[in-house]
């Protein structure tokens, strides 16, 4: 872990926390830090690669649920309808982003929302450099098949039929989140 990795991640859920609402599917849950900070919420599913970490999360939250997937090819919470779907700091890892726009609007309910967070193009060459020099964890150096600007979020969610409800840069402009809805 970084030296301002979690400073990151805290402002991150900080952003996120008031679009959150009712039934909530966290896509690349990691280690369940949006949990600390939510009030009881009707239903938690969280999804991620990491079996081990998924363990450790049934275990300490043992009232939600957590299921194993790999974004680019599997299904998850399959036949579960949620009001807020969360991706952070996730969707720059994910190769298939038709496989997963797929799978998350097959689990979007008809008024609930994508809230997602992402490095911005400048964010994103930060990260690499800050990564190199302990500021950030190793993983911030990872390849990122794809990064957002405002713009291609705009195409993006066009071409799934979403629009975007919010957008708002921050860290510096380092960051960005994204709440997506239905047209």
């Amino acid at each position: 872990m970084g030296l301002l990795s979690t400073p990151a991640q805290r402002l991150r859920l900080r952003r996120v926390l008031p679009w959150m609402r009712g039934r909530i599917l966290d896509v690349g849950c990691g280690t369940g830090a949006i949990l600390e900070r939510l009030d009881a919420p009707a239903e938690y599913h969280g999804v991620d690669a990491q079996a081990e970490v998924l363990e450790r999360l049934r275990r300490r939250y043992p009232q939600h649920t957590f299921e194993q997937a790999d974004l680019d090819v599997d299904a998850f919470a399959e036949g579960r309808s949620f009001d807020t779907i969360l991706l952070l700091a996730v969707i720059e890892h994910v190769y298939n982003q038709r496989h997963l726009f797929e799978q998350l609007l097959a689990r979007l309910a008809p008024e609930g929302c994508i809230v997602i967070t992402t490095p911005t193009p400048l964010g994103d060459g930060v990260h690499r450099i800050g990564a190199r020099l302990g500021l950030f964890a190793r993983s911030a150096e990872d390849h990122h098949p794809i990064i957002f600007s405002r713009a291609r979020f705009r195409v993006f969610a066009r071409r799934f039929g979403l629009r975007i409800d919010h957008y708002r840069r921050f860290a510096v402009g380092c960051n960005q989140l994204v709440v997506l809805r239905r047209l």
